[in-house]
């Protein structure tokens, strides 16, 4: 026995452990050919009788919101409408006074521009955003404007207004602009 047990080889066909060959038989329907649980407990039959408690149907469970059912998120903007924000054209820019604030921003465009702008509203695109001015600022971009297309032929440049208070979420400084014409301006890229 000693030798078995220091690793040497049993012969073939001999059983591993002699009393798992030998159990005692077990009342009721049990596969002979299963092993006992090799700690010695018994495990219990399942009746065939016996019951599984089922849930009650008055109280059902807690169901997860139907996400499809909830309200989607607004879509970011992408342009103001010309009516939304009293977009209009200044018919005499020189005669506007050139100091002070007022509730509007300025643009200056070309008269292809500005009927476009009329008919769909201004974009926001903050690759491309649009630049405003205060009302002081329309003298000096005007004159730019005017030496920028000097000998081109194109017609006069016009200036459109809007109410600034309508837009105050969708800008922002433009410090380049700002120091070239002396007075803030502004660029409309939506944030």
């Amino acid at each position: 026995m000693r030798g078995l047990r220091a690793g040497r080889n049993r012969p073939e066909g001999a059983c591993p452990n002699p009393q798992l060959m030998e159990r005692p038989t077990q009342p009721g329907p049990v596969q002979p050919d299963l092993l006992p649980p090799p700690d010695g407990r018994m495990i219990k039959p399942v009746r065939a009788g016996r019951k599984i408690p089922r849930p009650n149907p008055t109280t059902l469970p807690a169901q997860q919101a139907d996400l499809f059912a909830l309200p989607l998120p607004p879509l970011p903007r992408s342009r103001f409408m010309p009516d939304e924000i009293r977009l209009s054209i200044v018919p005499s820019p020189e005669k506007l006074p050139a100091n002070g604030q007022d509730a509007f921003l300025y643009m200056v465009v070309s008269q292809d521009t500005a009927q476009d702008l009329m008919a769909t509203g201004l974009p926001l695109d903050r690759r491309a955003p649009l630049m405003l001015t205060e009302r002081s600022g329309i003298p000096p971009w005007l004159a730019k404007t005017a030496d920028t297309t000097m000998g081109y032929g194109e017609a006069r440049p016009v200036v459109l207004r809007l109410k600034r208070a309508l837009v105050a979420q969708a800008l922002e400084p433009d410090p380049d602009h700002t120091a070239e014409f002396a007075t803030v301006c502004y660029l409309l890229s939506g944030n």
